[in-house]
C-alpha cells in the first residue's frame, strides 16, 4: 500500500475518541461496543466479546456531537486485553465528514 502515511498499515490518522454503540455482526448476534479511536476509514472497537476475524459488521455508534453512525465494515483482527477484546475494523467506504464532527 503505497498511500500509507501514519503508522504501520495505515492511510489515515486514528482520533482517540469516546463512542458508544452496538454493532450486528453478519453471524446477526448484536455486541455492545465502545469506540476509543476512529480515523477516515477504520477504528478500534472494544468488546467483552470476540468478533470473527474477516466477519462484515454493521456498526451504530453514538456521540454528543452527531446523533448516530451508521457504517458498515470488516474485522481485520482482535486480541484479548485484560478480559476484553479490542478488535480492528476497516469500513466499507470513508467516512463522508469531518471528524471532529464525531470525536
Amino acid at each position: 500500500m503505497s498511500d500509507v502515511a501514519f503508522g504501520y498499515r495505515r492511510a489515515y490518522k486514528r482520533l482517540l475518541c469516546f463512542l458508544k454503540g452496538t454493532c450486528i455482526a453478519s453471524d446477526g448476534k448484536v455486541h455492545e461496543v465502545s469506540c476509543n479511536d476512529i480515523s477516515y476509514k477504520g477504528a478500534g472497537l472494544l468488546c467483552n466479546n470476540p468478533l470473527a476475524i474477516n466477519s462484515h459488521l454493521k456498526l451504530k455508534l453514538s456521540s454528543t456531537k452527531m446523533d448516530l453512525l451508521e457504517i458498515e465494515g470488516k474485522v481485520c483482527w482482535n486480541n484479548n486485553i485484560r478480559g476484553k477484546w479490542k478488535a480492528g475494523v476497516l469500513f466499507d467506504r470513508i467516512l463522508p465528514f469531518s471528524l471532529e464532527k464525531v470525536v
